[in-house]
């Protein structure tokens, strides 16, 4: 029969508020027992031993009354009046008395003996006296024996209720003794039970708690495999079946999930496998998850020693994998660009970084940083093409020098007025050429540069140099210039700034080059801000150039450092070749930093770059 939990708690408290009554009956009936029998001693016993006493008193008082008597001392007439009748009269109520309150056996016997000798006593004096002359027989020979009769019968009377007090009274004892044993007993055997209950009856129902509570954590923690076993015959029974019917359904719906999950992994993986590029995948903790066979090759590690490791410990070891974690870890401060591996030839990887989120909420803000995967694509053709554009492109420069040269030459002698005088039309002409050999001889000077840059043979001569230095030297450049556009430029210097290895002339290049743009792009009455800062735990010094002009949308933004690209042509200046902030990004990735812009239209621009702080702050 199957008995809830609410009736087995019911049965629970039901014993023990028995136990509580049980004791509760027990002690009121034995203490009931040991008030009966003191009762019995105080009432009955202690009431027949006065009795005893006070006869025995009157006894001696009517015996003395009669010696006197006897004697001659009284007269039959004076007999009535004195007290021997009161003495007769005391001793017949007590007598009286005590036959009422027969208690023992054997004492009514001894009662009735009492009165029989009593009468005896009486008998022989009151014959005595009223048949005189009296005999001395009598006062010595019949009336002194029947008195010790008398008093022989009351003080038996006294020790038989004596007797029966202190037996009683040992009865009373062994009642108590027993009424402590059986209590003992009795409340031991409760205690007991109640203890059992106590221990056994909370485990009974916090156990299975605890157990159901430890089993769905193990579901929680994707163990499916969990049964929980209780055949008590309650709710605990039906809710272990229950339980175990929902994590066979957890388990099986977990080994479909998982085939199914097994089967779109070995799909994804052949397809990447298949990828002519090389991929590989890191969480967020930048252990390495995955990577084709491509990856593997190019990096030149087993899958072993690649898969599953920690990618900072790949990377103390391996140059490549170095520069990735470089810049997943926000320290590189120069962008990856190429990577060049060489084996037999030389090859050249770009690297392309997709982060990857967890949006269940669609909650861009909210979003989950799951991991990273890492493409590299063999751009060599490219690269070698881009080379070979850079090649010609210096040649043509080179060979463009010449002609500039003597167009520069020849524009002199006409301004010579030694030659000869030119007219207005002539004077015009002139200038319109002017500015534009001076156009081509600034672009084709960038593009050496640019080639220089791009082929690897661009010279850098770093020093350790005082950031101020730098922003002073760029500050006076420009000042005059900006000054013509009605600007202002706000210069912050910062001498408590640490030391950077830099090129001093190539650094500053780049800082007019930024402060020229933001003059071009800047109206008048506006401010250029020029500052250097370090923040915490950085190892790289921050320059700033910022202006209040019109400022670039997000889509040249994102070109803004490309070759030949310019922001706006229909601006008011707009001679420039497209090349000075590409050729400024190679000078400061050349240098071991970064450069980078921020900008919302309207709103003014923000150009920054980084340089490392010198390792050796010893001075030159």
């Amino acid at each position: 029969m199957n008995i809830t939990i609410k009736s087995k708690l019911s049965i629970g408290i039901g014993l023990l508020a028995g136990f509580v009554v049980l004791l509760w009956i027990s002690g009121s009936i034995f203490i009931n027992t040991l008030a009966e029998n003191s009762g019995a001693i105080i009432e009955d016993n202690i009431r027949s031993v006065s009795f005893a006493q006070q006869m025995e008193q009157s006894l001696n008082d009517l015996y003395t009354t009669q010696i006197s008597a006897l004697s001659g001392e009284y007269t039959a007439l004076a007999l009535k009046k004195d007290s021997y009748q009161k003495a007769v009269k005391q001793f017949d109520s007590i007598l009286d008395k005590q036959e009422s309150n027969i208690t023992e056996t054997g004492e009514r016997a001894l009662t009735n003996q009492v009165h029989e000798n009593y009468s005896n006593l009486r008998a022989i004096f009151e014959s005595a006296v009223q048949s005189p002359p009296i005999s001395p027989q009598i006062i010595s020979q019949q009336l002194p024996p029947a008195y010790h009769r008398v008093q022989q019968n009351l003080s038996q009377l006294t020790t038989m209720n004596v007797d029966a007090i202190h037996r009683k009274n040992s009865i009373a004892q062994q009642t108590a003794s027993n009424v402590t044993i059986y209590m003992s007993v009795i409340g031991g055997l409760c205690s007991i039970l109640g203890l059992l209950m106590l221990i056994r009856f909370p485990s009974y129902i916090v156990d299975p708690i605890h157990e159901l509570i430890r089993r769905i954590k193990e579901i929680a923690n994707r163990n499916y495999d969990q049964t929980l076993s209780f055949y008590s015959g309650d709710e605990y029974e039906e809710l272990a079946e229950a339980f175990n019917r929902m994590a066979g359904k957890l388990q099986e719906y977990e080994n479909s999930n998982l085939d199914r999950i097994m089967s779109e992994k070995k799909r994804v993986e052949a397809i990447i496998n298949h990828m002519g590029d090389a991929v590989m995948g890191l969480d967020a903790a930048k252990y390495v998850l995955f990577a084709n066979d491509k990856a593997i090759e190019l990096i030149g590690q087993g899958e072993e020693e690649l898969v599953g490791q920690y990618g900072p410990d790949i990377a103390s070891h391996n140059e490549l994998f170095h520069k990735i974690i470089q810049a997943l870890s926000g320290e590189a401060e120069e962008d990856i660009g190429y990577i060049k591996v060489t084996d037999k030839d030389e090859h050249y990887y770009s690297v392309e970084v997709t982060q990857v989120h967890h949006d269940p909420n669609n909650e861009a803000a909210r979003a989950t940083h799951l991991g990273n995967i890492i493409t590299l694509k063999n751009v060599t053709k490219f690269h070698e093409l881009d080379q070979a554009k850079t090649n010609f492109i210096s040649v043509v420069s080179h060979e463009l020098k010449t002609p500039i040269s003597s167009i520069n030459m020849s524009l002199r002698l006409l301004g010579d007025k030694r030659v000869g005088m030119l007219n207005e039309e002539q004077e015009k002409l002139v200038s319109s050429i002017r500015k534009d050999v001076h156009r081509m001889k600034q672009t084709t000077g960038d593009l050496l540069d640019l080639t220089k840059i791009e082929s690897g043979n661009v010279q850098l001569n770093t020093r350790k140099v005082n950031p101020s230095n730098l922003l002073e030297y760029a500050y006076e450049t420009m000042i005059m210039q900006a000054s013509q556009n009605d600007l202002e430029i706000d210069l912050q210097l910062n001498e408590s700034l640490p030391r950077i290895q830099a090129d001093t002339q190539k650094t500053v290049w780049v800082l007019v080059n930024l402060i020229s743009n933001a003059i071009r792009y800047t109206s008048s009455g506006g401010r250029i801000t020029l500052k250097a800062q370090k923040n915490n735990n950085s190892r790289f010094v921050k320059f700033t150039v910022e202006d209040t002009g019109e400022g670039i949308s997000a889509d040249d933004l994102n070109k803004i450092f490309d070759k030949y690209y310019q922001v706006d042509k229909n601006q008011k200046d707009s001679t420039g070749s497209g090349l000075g902030l590409s050729i400024a990004k190679e000078f400061i990735i050349a240098q071991g930093g970064r450069i980078w812009a921020e900008s919302k239209t309207g709103e003014g621009s923000s150009f920054y770059f980084t340089l490392p702080i010198s390792r050796n702050l010893s001075n030159d």
